[in-house]
């Protein structure tokens, strides 16, 4: 199982994460760039990233999404990109299907695979139009968004469709080693996180978040 940062690290956290976790990933999104320098974007190539289209981090900030922003960022990173998240509505499952279909013809030029976002509602009809997305060759499979709980109670279900057609199986929002180790027990192919990046402003401890997922790796 990947583990990819979803909040590009300071230096502190960036240590951390060499220390514990050097084969870590990042997410990138179009608004975490900004706080990580150009004199350090060798160490994205050098370890590996996905881009993710930011939706959600709008979406909490009440922000309208930005897609001449996440273009820019796909421009810039697309070549090397394991994966790009196809725009999704956060919580809106007949709306993200939606602006899926306004986005895929664009984002197939840049020649990687594409992730539609799974959410709250995919799962009526016994997962139909999932399972007609993972049948796709346009697609590379699905990231896992919607409610926490939603997500906790399909993510087996979800991880299995994408392994039988084997398709990525991506889960986002896990930070915490508990949330990890139930990803890794339902056969997902990758997690991401902000929790691993930041780090405890009293003390500049790294969060426990990343020692969590050291501890867990251990287990797996």
């Amino acid at each position: 199982m990947r583990v990819y940062t979803a909040a590009l690290p300071n230096r502190v956290c960036q240590q951390a994460i060499f220390e514990l976790w050097p084969d870590m990933r990042y997410m990138l999104s179009p608004m975490c760039l900004r706080s990580f320098g150009r004199n350090r974007h060798h160490i994205l190539k050098e370890n590996g990233y996905a881009i993710d289209n930011g939706a959600y981090g709008y979406y909490i900030k009440g922000e309208s999404f930005n897609g001449g922003a996440f273009l820019s960022l796909c421009d810039e990173w697309h070549s090397a990109a394991d994966w790009i998240v196809v725009p999704d509505k956060v919580g809106d499952w007949e709306e993200t299907i939606k602006m899926s279909m306004r986005w895929t013809n664009i984002l197939l030029s840049y020649g990687r695979p594409l992730l539609i976002v799974a959410q709250d509602g995919c799962e009526q009809d016994d997962y139909h139009t999932i399972k007609s997305i993972l049948r796709s060759r346009i697609y590379g499979g699905i990231f896992v968004g919607g409610t926490t709980d939603w997500k906790l109670n399909h993510l087996h279900t979800l991880a299995n469709l994408c392994a039988a057609a084997s398709k990525v199986c991506h889960v986002g929002r896990v930070n915490s080693g508990k949330r990890a180790r139930h990803c890794f027990d339902s056969g997902v192919t990758s997690i991401d996180g902000s929790g691993m990046s930041r780090f405890l402003p009293t003390t500049l401890s790294v969060c426990r978040t990343l020692r969590d997922l050291d501890r867990q790796r251990r287990l797996f």
